[in-house]
């Protein structure tokens, strides 16, 4: 019964086909992440030129995604997502060709990722408000879950496919992989056909549209405390993925205890998805808030040396709690937040996640000659901080999900 119940969301076409797309193009860009990386540095013989092309699509995805998430408020998302897929699809094949004919072309290639970058920038902030409309509210939760969940999935089994496959047929087939999954993901939202809007919104000008939707983000306090949350957890994350190898290594115990880290953070991310779709919390912001904080010890735990089973409870448990969390704040998004917004909000919470991970890993860098445990114990700190700052707030705290959206 219980299975039967996390699985209602499927009962619904226009999930099933936002569901499918997901899962491909989300594999399909786990894969790329090794591919490209893999396949620029055998075919140039330099790293700087992976740097270079991650940088590209990653500057075009942070200058355009809050345009992206004013015209996905404007127009159908699932066309939005449509198009931007085809873009990707063929930046990504595009890649996997020059690496196929062995004639890497470094201006076509920063080209085809800033283009990548920018289709991510419109596609992203599109396709986090939609579960709205492709499940009633009292699946959302579930529907949002079961997305995480193939998300968590996607990060074990998208590098074991794209080492299979870089070890086979190379990494320009891997690469044209994923531009075929972005194909799908296409077809699959250009299936969901949302319906129109009941009376057509007055257009303000894009900067007036931008203005507005910072304007709702500042004065809302569960909004504007959890994307300040995010951006701390952000950083954290990119500077322990930064010193992690680097204290195994100092730690004797090498890539075999960093590897474990790892597959303990992927396990917890899993527990975190199989717990959201058993319980619905009625005070989401506070349980998220909650959940977020076992990313605390994690870092403490790290930072003082703390036994390897210790360490790798501790990770499991931080990635239970920040999966958990993201789910509890998507779905509260999209109950809490207008249509007309709604996209323009995501765009603010992937602004402040995509653009502070670079600092993460420069502040990473800076301390891995030393003083690591002091900077992990100060992110502990920050991080701890701001979920305080957030239930500081009474609103953050008593949110309630819709007497509508609860599961009966």
């Amino acid at each position: 019964m219980r299975l039967r119940q996390s699985l209602e969301p499927f009962k619904h076409r226009r999930f099933v086909y936002q569901y499918a797309g997901f899962t491909v193009s989300v594999i399909g860009n786990t894969l790329s992440q090794v591919a490209i990386t893999v396949g620029l540095l055998k075919a140039t013989g330099s790293g700087a030129t992976a740097g270079l092309a991650l940088s590209a699509s990653t500057v075009a995805l942070v200058v355009c995604i809050l345009f992206g998430g004013v015209w996905a408020d404007r127009l159908p998302r699932h066309l939005v997502m449509a198009t931007m897929d085809g873009v990707r699809a063929t930046a990504q094949i595009g890649v996997g060709v020059m690496l196929l004919t062995d004639s890497v072309s470094l201006p076509l290639l920063l080209l085809l990722q800033v283009c990548f970058g920018a289709a991510q920038a419109f596609h992203l902030p599109a396709s986090s408000g939609l579960t709205r409309f492709t499940v009633p509210k009292d699946q959302m939760q579930r529907a949002n879950t079961l997305l995480s969940f193939a998300r968590s999935m996607s990060g074990v089994v998208g590098p074991l496919l794209a080492g299979a496959l870089i070890a086979t047929v190379g990494a320009g087939w891997a690469l044209i992989g994923d531009g075929l999954s972005f194909l799908v993901s296409g077809a699959c939202a250009a299936l969901i056909k949302l319906p129109r809007r009941e009376t057509p919104r007055e257009k303000d000008g894009t900067l007036r549209e931008l203005a507005g939707g910072f304007r709702l983000v500042r004065t809302t306090p569960w909004i504007w405390t959890s994307i300040v949350g995010f951006m701390c957890t952000h950083v954290a994350v990119a500077v322990f993925m930064i010193v992690g190898p680097v204290l195994a290594v100092e730690n004797g115990s090498g890539v075999w205890e960093w590897s474990l880290l790892i597959a303990a953070l992927g396990i917890g991310d899993v527990l975190g998805d199989l717990f959201l779709l058993r319980f619905q919390p009625r005070r989401p912001m506070l349980v998220a808030r909650l959940a977020e904080l076992f990313l605390v010890p994690m870092l403490l735990l790290m930072a003082w040396n703390a036994p390897l089973p210790v360490q790798i409870v501790a990770v499991a448990l931080a990635g239970a709690g920040m999966t958990a969390a993201d789910s509890l704040w998507l779905t509260t998004m999209q109950h809490e937040v207008h249509e007309d917004s709604l996209s323009k909000v995501s765009s603010y919470d992937w602004l402040s996640s995509v653009a502070l991970r670079p600092v993460g890993f420069a502040l990473g860098a800076a301390f891995a000659g030393g003083g690591l445990a002091v900077v992990l114990t100060c992110l502990a700190l920050l991080v701890l901080a701001s979920r305080l700052v957030s239930l500081a707030h009474p609103s953050v705290r008593d949110l309630r999900t819709p007497v509508d959206a609860l599961v009966h």
